[in-house]
């Protein structure tokens, strides 16, 4: 007899414990992880428990599972980070199976005691309450799947966030009341207001024609513009107290040239009076502002991100006969030229708006600016102690000048020209 036969034999001879289970879970998902063929051996020993009892395997991968999502909060995730990293690395099906396991690890925590910022995602997500408490066998049968594939997807699920690294929290773990800094008077972008400024960018984004994205994106940045105006004012007025609303949020970019598409969000962050840090191996972007710069750069980082790849593919369409602006070093020049070239124009566009306040409002805004900043380096500083300067090489100069190029048509303007 095999050692594997042995094994599942074993297995239908005695009866075993949840402890045992649940210890042998995470070295099953380790083992589908890695590929090695060990991983049948455990998946055969998991069958053989689920033949048994399938109502105990059920319980076993439902604690296994939360834990496993409960370990990642641990280690500075939150439900937005897991999934948009999981849709890189896993299947559509694991992602339902992971919402699901989210919104069950979620009943344990009372609604006041989540962070609004957390329940902010959950709801992106189509989480809500209440939250419907996970089962493997009831998972499966609303997706018509059979039983060794849905133990198959909670293993993989379960490797999955047990390789999750350590990141910045970003926001207090579920369960810890923190109610988000903001004073009362502070003018916040309602969900109204963004939804209506993500349409509008949205569609700029899928239209093929530049005229009408043009104006698309025009009304959507004259919206955020006058919004920020209406906050500044807010802030420098005397009776005003001028709380640390300072936070962070995380860009998650597409792959490849990760590099290149973080200093596109880090040029619009650094016009916008936040600060970034990229984390090249995960693809994520994290950005350090005060809460309504942020919303501003997060809209206009994503919706440039769009159009830079867009740009990237249509200038393969006109530079070179033999393929080489397909080439990665092309590509990686021209995203790099082109968010260059963007930051030079939001940051004059900045400052010209600076030198255009009246003398008098100049001398109310300066101390706003300058607090601010001090509390977005604070901030800054606690999330991320210790950071490290890269540099990335261009090494394709028609790329490069094709970025430029590309840059200089792109449409940043925050409202429209006045006329005399």
């Amino acid at each position: 007899m095999s050692p594997s036969a042995g094994l599942a034999a074993d297995a239908r001879l005695r009866c075993v414990t949840d402890d045992e289970i649940l210890r042998m879970l995470p070295m099953a998902a380790t083992a589908i992880a890695l590929d090695e063929r060990l991983a049948d051996q455990y998946l055969a020993q998991l069958g053989q428990y689920d033949e048994r009892d399938q109502a105990q395997v059920d319980r076993c991968v439902q604690v296994t599972l939360e834990g496993s999502v409960r370990a990642a909060w641990s280690r500075g995730w939150s439900p937005g980070d897991v999934v948009q990293h999981g849709r890189c690395k896993l299947e559509p099906m694991i992602e339902s199976l992971l919402l699901a396991v989210i919104s069950s690890e979620h009943r344990s925590y009372p609604a006041a005691a989540i962070d609004p910022r957390w329940l902010d995602q959950l709801t992106e997500l189509g989480i809500e309450p209440p939250y419907a408490e996970f089962g493997l066998t009831s998972w499966a049968a609303d997706r018509r799947l059979g039983r060794y594939l849905a133990l198959h997807h909670a293993l993989v699920l379960t490797g999955f966030l047990q390789t999750l690294p350590g990141i910045a929290r970003l926001f207090p773990l579920p369960g810890a009341a923190a109610p988000v800094r903001r004073g009362p008077a502070a003018p916040v972008a309602s969900g109204k207001m963004l939804a209506r400024i993500r349409g509008l960018l949205a569609k700029a984004e899928a239209t093929d024609f530049p005229d009408e994205a043009e104006a698309l994106s025009a009304k959507a940045q004259e919206l955020m513009a006058k919004f920020s105006l209406d906050r500044a004012l807010v802030d420098a007025d005397p009776e005003h107290v001028l709380d640390d609303d300072s936070g962070a949020r995380r860009i998650w970019v597409e792959t490849p040239y990760v590099s290149a598409k973080a200093q596109l969000v880090a040029a619009v962050a650094s016009a916008n009076s936040c600060r970034t840090v990229s984390m090249e191996q995960l693809a994520v972007v994290t950005i350090v502002g005060a809460e309504l710069d942020l919303q501003l750069t997060e809209l206009l980082s994503t919706s440039l991100l769009v159009q830079a790849n867009r740009a990237m593919l249509a200038a393969g369409k006109h530079f070179g006969r033999r393929g080489e602006s397909r080439t990665r070093s092309f590509r990686q020049s021209f995203l790099m030229a082109y968010a260059q070239r963007i930051g030079e124009r939001l940051q004059a566009t900045t400052e010209a708006t600076r030198a255009a306040v009246p003398e008098a409002d100049a001398g109310r805004l300066l101390p706003v600016l300058s607090k601010r900043e001090e509390q977005v380096d604070a901030l800054f500083v606690k999330l991320f102690p210790e950071t490290t300067l890269r540099r990335t090489r261009v090494s394709n100069g028609a790329g490069w000048a094709a970025g430029l190029s590309a840059a200089d048509r792109a449409h940043l303007q925050t409202r429209r020209p006045v006329s005399r």
